[in-house]
């Protein structure tokens, strides 16, 4: 399932970054995937993501892990946080796969 979020960084990019990679432990547990993630060209303390969980109770489990909370709480304003979960009638990649060259990224 796709899930669409938003969040305020109280962090830059790159440490929230860095947190995402330095938890992919619970990314795989939680059978994580982003799609993709960055932030808003007019606001760079909006982060938005879009990311693929193998189910809803993968999500639940996501939401609920109290240890990555606080993980995210060093970045994040976790109150700030919406999740939006996308119907199954989504379609990616059209009309074809495309990868993006991002300045900055890794």
């Amino acid at each position: 399932m796709l899930v669409k979020g938003k969040i305020t960084l109280i962090k830059d990019f790159q440490d929230w970054k860095d947190m995402v990679q330095d938890s992919g432990d619970k990314i795989k547990e939680y059978g994580m995937n982003f799609i993709f993630a960055g932030v808003q060209a007019d606001d760079p303390t909006i982060l938005h993501t879009v990311i693929h969980f193998e189910s809803m109770e993968h999500l639940a489990k996501f939401q609920s892990d109290e240890e990555l909370t606080k993980r995210r709480a060093e970045v994040v304003d976790v109150e700030s946080g919406e999740m939006t979960p996308i119907a199954d009638t989504a379609f990616t990649n059209f009309p074809e796969p495309m990868l993006i060259e991002i300045s900055g990224g890794n």
